[in-house]
């Protein structure tokens, strides 16, 4: 360690010349050694700088370069890499072989998303995996996708012969009907399936906030919808819910009668009315929602016909303002693939979600598009296509530029 008997040198030296310039008070023959010392020294210490670099510099200089290297801006703008993504909210379909009443009755009819023409064709693993290119995709929840309502369990069926074939999905959101007599059966079915996680059924809605009906058939709060409900806690299944937000408030008496069930809520509470006054009215019945513990977002199926074209700008505040709501622990980002190529492509959507996020530290981010997922549908690291990302204990969200 060239430095401390460096320092030890100068200190020692130059407090003897000091204490001969005190005692012997002879003024500049005993400053002027001092002065001349002192430069020596100083010119010494910074060459010796430059060249030499002991075991603790190195390790220090180490540290600070990962964590600059960590460092999201940093990367970004160096390579442009992101974290590793688990899709929260896909589907796929085979209309040659399976039956999907929207996409395959004659004449088609429109529905929230308007005229369904332009995705009525086959939607697979091999088109899924050219949609998101170059995108680190390494697992993947598919969500029921209004199957034939005869035949539910065909529909998981169909979906893990594909998984085991191809390796996504990771997991499922399947199919039930809560008020449906034949309920049980079909959860325990569902359940069977050790891909399936979760069920999905669109509840009965109003089509504007003024029109809600408390206790309407096939609504959230009818008590023969919520006896089909209570029993997904037995079978260990969560509940996807897509609705709009006038309905969150009953979601909510909802998760507080269930606190054993797990809400997941679909395409940020379908934020559809973009004035002033919709998004005031959306804002308070996401925070009436996220007050249950029990209660997750995926931000997806943002688009809309009657928004303005698929953008970062469009849709960034409505992002933001959800995290900010259910916290970074409760959000999963989904690309609802292929109903929303409707709106943009898979990587317009997928990379504009990253953009909107840029201002999260690495280790939020990768929670967001990652490990939210993982842990909100119970995914197994080893059934991901490639390990996930480091840990917090690799490095620390607090640290300096992350």
């Amino acid at each position: 360690m060239w430095w401390p008997r460096h320092r030890i040198a100068f200190l020692g030296l130059g407090g003897c010349l000091t204490l001969a310039d005190v005692f012997l008070g002879d003024g500049w023959n005993t400053f002027a050694p001092m002065l001349v010392w002192g430069v020596v020294a100083g010119l010494h210490f910074i060459l010796a700088r430059s060249l030499v670099m002991d075991d603790a510099q190195v390790e220090r200089r180490t540290a600070d370069l990962r964590l600059r290297a960590y460092d999201q801006a940093h990367i970004d703008d160096i390579g442009g890499r992101h974290d590793v993504i688990i899709d929260a909210h896909h589907h796929f379909w085979d209309l040659e072989r399976n039956y999907h009443p929207w996409l395959c009755d004659e004449p088609l009819k429109e529905g929230r998303h308007g005229d369904y023409r332009a995705i009525r064709q086959n939607y697979l693993t091999d088109d899924f995996r050219r949609d998101w290119d170059d995108l680190r995709i390494v697992g993947s929840v598919y969500v029921e996708a209004e199957w034939d309502p005869r035949d539910p369990v065909g529909e998981t069926a169909w979906v893990a012969s594909v998984a085991a074939e191809t390796g996504f999905p990771t997991v499922i959101v399947a199919q039930a009907w809560l008020g449906r007599d034949d309920v049980a059966e079909v959860l325990a079915a569902q359940a069977d399936c050790a891909r399936v996680r979760g069920v999905r059924e669109k509840p009965a809605v109003a089509a504007h906030p003024n029109e809600v009906v408390p206790f309407a058939p096939g609504s959230m709060s009818d008590p023969a919808w919520q006896r089909g409900y209570a029993l997904l806690e037995a079978y260990g299944l969560s509940f996807d819910l897509q609705a709009p937000f006038w309905h969150l408030p009953e979601a909510r008496a909802l998760a507080e009668r269930f606190p054993g069930i797990t809400i997941i809520l679909d395409h940020t509470g379908l934020p559809n009315l973009r004035s002033p006054e919709g998004l005031a009215a959306w804002r308070k019945c996401m925070r009436t929602l996220a007050e249950a513990p029990n209660t997750a977002v995926k931000i997806s199926g943002l688009g809309e016909p009657q928004l303005p074209a698929w953008s970062v700008r469009t849709h960034r505040d409505v992002v933001l303002e959800t995290i900010d709501i259910f916290g970074v622990d409760r959000c999963m980002f989904g690309s609802n693939y292929p109903v929303d190529r409707l709106y943009a492509p898979y990587g317009v959507i997928m990379r504009g979600f990253q953009e909107m996020t840029r201002r999260f530290s690495l280790g939020e981010r990768r929670r967001m598009f990652c490990e939210n997922a993982m842990r909100w549908y119970r995914i197994d690291p080893q059934s991901l296509m490639e390990s996930p990302p480091p840990t917090e204990a690799f490095i620390s969200d607090t640290a300096p530029g992350s």
